[in-house]
């Protein structure tokens, strides 16, 4: 009856400990969302790769973002197309430099583009669907899912242990198509 006992007392003290541990993973991508919304929005870096299939272009941009607003964003680098500015909304983008407009061409159908990649990294964030989360490393992983059907977009966003996103990827119909990785990232103040 007493290893019984100890048996059961040893696997309630194992279990509460898994369940503990279960009720965390996904926690990190919900302090970000209410620490977003609370700040109306951040700042940050993004080094962005976009893969054409054929040709895979880098691209570097100063991105900030208004929570309930438009996200502006500056290209640092090339230095070929550095100060051009994009404004983005749920509206679309625009692009313009002394007024002349540029066509980065779009990826994914039509869905994404490299200068709307952080507008929907932060919208992801905001309010898309969290559909898994996990531990990659010292690192979490948290996928999202944006839109629905065939138009589905897969947003992976990969958060420091201090919770702060350091890289994300944009997927669609299983294929990466935008990376950024992300650095200098800053809640509003």
């Amino acid at each position: 009856m007493r290893v019984k006992t100890l048996i059961s007392l040893a696997l309630a003290v194992l279990l509460t400990g898994c369940a503990a541990q279960e009720r965390t993973v996904g926690q990190q991508a919900l302090t970000l969302r209410t620490n977003l919304m609370e700040a109306g929005g951040c700042t940050f870096t993004a080094a962005i790769t976009a893969d054409y299939g054929g040709h895979v272009y880098p691209f570097t941009l100063a991105c900030q973002v208004k929570t309930a607003g438009d996200t502006t964003l500056t290209v640092m680098e090339p230095e070929t197309i550095a100060g051009i500015s994009a404004t983005v909304s749920q509206d679309g983008a625009t692009v313009e430099f002394d007024g002349a407009s540029l066509d980065f061409g779009t990826l994914a159908d039509g869905h994404a583009a490299p200068l709307t990649f952080p507008w929907q990294l932060a919208e992801s964030w905001v309010s898309a669907y969290i559909s898994a989360s996990g531990a990659d490393g010292e690192l979490e992983k948290v996928t999202y899912l944006v839109g629905y059907g065939d138009e589905a977009l897969t947003v992976e966003t990969w958060l420091s242990p201090e919770g702060l996103p350091v890289r994300g990827e944009l997927l669609y119909d299983g294929v990466r198509c935008l990376t950024a990785e992300i650095t200098e990232f800053q809640l509003n103040q």
